[in-house]
């Protein structure tokens, strides 16, 4: 290790980690409520729309998600209209899930909130700086990913 952090130094990077964090989701709920989404549909849409009609098994194990939350999760889209639901063909136990044509579209105003926020976070960074903090960031990442592991 290169060199410890004194005591103030690792408070400020909590507080700042916190701060950032808490603002982060505060924005995000925010802009996707106004989209009339509840916390972790977006993640579940965005999913979908890369892996459009996978189990719901899966979807729960690739959103970090319970099973018993995706299935809520999945009955408030069901009823928004946004994805079905239909048992595998193959093996009746299994459940896929697939984006409506409206859930597309819903997704793509995700997609582009997501982008609309993303700018919005490292608005004034120039391309270089920009580059750095999603470097550091990968790297705080895997830091820590490491020690969990």
């Amino acid at each position: 290790m290169k060199g410890k952090l004194d005591d103030s130094a690792s408070k400020l990077l909590h507080r700042a980690f916190i701060r950032t964090s808490k603002m982060h989701r505060k924005v995000c709920q925010h802009r996707f409520q106004e989209l009339g989404l509840t916390e972790g549909q977006p993640k579940v849409l965005d999913y979908l729309h890369h892996h459009n009609g996978c189990s719901q098994k899966d979807l729960a194990k690739h959103c970090h998600i319970q099973p018993a939350t995706a299935t809520s999760l999945l009955s408030h889209l069901e009823r928004s209209g946004l994805i079905y639901r239909e048992a595998n063909q193959e093996d009746r136990r299994i459940t896929n899930v697939f984006l409506t044509e409206t859930g597309f579209e819903a997704q793509k105003q995700v997609k582009q909130t997501f982008c609309e926020i993303d700018e919005r976070c490292l608005l004034g960074f120039t391309k270089e700086e920009r580059e750095e903090v999603l470097c550091y960031l990968d790297r705080i990442y895997e830091n820590l990913r490491r020690r969990e592991s």
